[in-house]
């Protein structure tokens, strides 16, 4: 038997009619106006007199587009003109939309307004699925019990940990700024790069290269009006060998954590001086080829642990640069906090400013150790070029207990 395919202008309510449109025209390879001329609302005879087969090829792949073709048998061939049924069957296929009023054939959707004419049948929702209680064997609920025992004792020694390292860190920060006699700083070298050149810079190193850093300390704590002469002194530790463990992506608090203790632990198993007790502060300078074009890691100090990982270049005439940022770290490590916008890198005003008085304001001479950059106007700012053009602020003297 032979069929007829044609479109009487319904699509699926899944799909909007510019949606349907676009993807008839692309599987039927057609013109965008004869796509138009199919929408116009009147049926149209899209092949004829073809199989059952191939009339449902026709069929499938106007569904895909979300276009609906019907199935017509062919009529006789004698027939000339419809017959009155015919016309009676036509005209019962039309219908109005009851928004616009506007007449075409059967559809689900009115071709002038978009009006749904045919609700899509609710999908009946599938029943319950039945719980099913499986009798568990002694020998398994055991061996279950078993589990959630040992995994509650990982708990509890977590927190013992915790509290432990809470508890030390309290004390730690007390006696770390009593500043009844100096903190020994311990500087350990590390070759970020793996590199000959940077293992040689590394081995010319020596502590009179950090003397700057303890000069300037001395200097701000005479500003400050400290007794003790000089609150820092630097020593130089053998070179570690291992990296740092990398600071978590995210700011959640348990790899934030997690990490924290990693990383106390891997202080504790690198740290390389042997000569004489261990120094108060440990500083963990990372030293990268001065030509690579990545920008450097961001540096960090962290008060609970007393220790710092910095990021430098091992380059000599980077190193007054290099000292900054080292200073820096160390006042972090003593509760001094940050006083820079964190997008933005400009410090803040006032406390990021090493003369908030000044008039005209900008540019600054000097940069606020905390605040790290010198201020030139109000969205400009440069790096200090070595601890002389720095200070420490009378907030971040506060927050080290310099001053009441």
């Amino acid at each position: 038997m032979l069929y007829d395919v044609v479109f009487h202008g319904e699509f699926s309510p899944e799909y909007d009619i510019d949606e349907a449109k676009e993807k008839l025209a692309r599987i039927f390879k057609l013109k965008p106006e004869k796509v138009d001329t199919l929408f116009a609302g009147q049926s149209v005879t899209i092949r004829k007199k073809v199989d059952e087969v191939t009339a449902k090829k026709y069929q499938k792949a106007a569904a895909g587009c979300g276009v609906i073709f019907e199935l017509e048998p062919c009529d006789d061939p004698a027939e000339t003109a419809p017959s009155t049924a015919a016309v009676a069957a036509r005209d019962a296929t039309m219908v109005v939309c009851p928004n616009c009023h506007f007449s075409q054939s059967r559809s689900t959707t009115c071709l002038q307004c978009g009006e749904f004419l045919i609700k899509p049948a609710e999908t009946p929702r599938p029943a319950p699925i039945a719980k099913v209680t499986v009798p568990v064997s002694t020998a398994e609920s055991a061996a279950g019990s078993t589990k959630n025992l040992w995994k509650t004792a990982r708990i509890g020694l977590l927190l013992l940990v915790l509290f432990i390292v809470g508890m030390n860190t309290v004390m730690t920060g007390r006696w770390a700024t009593d500043w009844d006699e100096p903190l020994w700083v311990g500087i350990y070298p590390i070759n970020g790069d793996q590199k000959e050149h940077i293992t040689h810079y590394i081995d010319s190193l020596d502590e009179e290269q950090f003397r700057p850093i303890a000069d300037f300390f001395a200097e701000e704590a005479d500003a400050h009006d400290l007794p003790l002469v000089e609150p820092f002194t630097i020593r130089l530790a053998p070179t570690v060998a291992a990296l740092p463990p990398a600071p978590p992506q995210s700011r959640n608090p348990l790899a934030v954590m997690w990490w924290s203790l990693k990383m106390r632990f891997w202080v504790y198993q690198n740290d390389t001086f042997t000569e004489g007790p261990s120094p108060d502060i440990k500083i963990f300078t990372v030293y990268h080829d001065a030509g690579t074009p990545d920008r450097l890691e961001n540096s960090l100090g962290m008060r609970k642990g007393l220790f710092g990982v910095v990021h430098a270049y091992a380059d000599y005439r980077l190193e007054p640069k290099n000292q900054v940022v080292i200073a820096h770290e160390i006042l972090h490590t003593v509760g001094a906090r940050d006083k820079y916008d964190m997008a933005t890198q400009q410090p803040v005003f006032p406390e990021g400013y090493a003369n908030p008085d000044r008039l005209p304001l900008y540019p600054q001479q000097a940069a606020e150790i905390m605040g790290s950059r010198i201020p030139l106007s109000k969205t400009q700012s440069s790096m200090p070029p070595n601890l002389n053009y720095t200070l420490i602020g009378k907030k971040t003297a506060r927050e080290i207990k310099w001053i009441k």
